[in-house]
């Protein structure tokens, strides 16, 4: 076994042991819905982006893995409340974040941040539709409906894809 085996054994191993300690209410502390999607793209089903060089993310893959059994070890040693939890994540998942962004096409739209992007999207949605209105160039509100679909078509595909990351998910 090389070292990747055992850091993914250990990954798993040690994720499932985590979770297991937090009853239902502190378990979104941990963020486990965004440490399953990473465990389910960067330990069971790793694929090489052809449009980044290999052997970088061969090394970042091993660099995450580290970052995400560091994470581990933190949260034990952390009284863990919804400030710890978020600093937790600012300094541990968010590179990982970064990294399977990068080289998976994840997106940064799980938990919370969903509301506040559909109100960014339906913001600028209704500016751009009243304009419109105001232009006589249109009656119908085209810009907030598409908007607002094409979010929610693409938060369904990651969502799918297991692709999502974020505060709390």
């Amino acid at each position: 076994m090389d070292e990747n085996d055992n850091l993914d054994i250990l990954i798993k191993k040690q994720f499932d042991e985590l979770y297991s300690e937090f009853d239902k209410k502190s378990q979104k502390f941990i963020n486990p819905n965004s440490i399953k999607n990473i465990i389910f793209h960067l330990v069971d089903n790793p694929k090489i982006n052809p449009n980044q060089n290999q052997k970088l993310q061969e090394l970042g893959e091993i660099r995450m893995k580290k970052k995400l059994l560091e994470y581990f070890k933190a949260v034990r040693n952390t009284d863990l409340n919804k400030f710890s939890a978020s600093d937790l994540y600012k300094n541990h998942i968010d590179p990982i974040g970064d990294f399977m962004t990068d080289y998976y096409g994840f997106s940064r739209n799980g938990g919370k941040l969903v509301l506040i992007t559909i109100i960014v999207l339906l913001t600028f949605g209704i500016i751009i539709d009243l304009s419109l209105i105001l232009l006589d160039w249109s009656n119908f509100p085209i810009f907030t409906i598409m908007f607002l679909t094409l979010f929610l078509v693409r938060q369904t595909i990651k969502k799918n894809q297991n692709k999502l990351i974020g505060l709390f998910y």
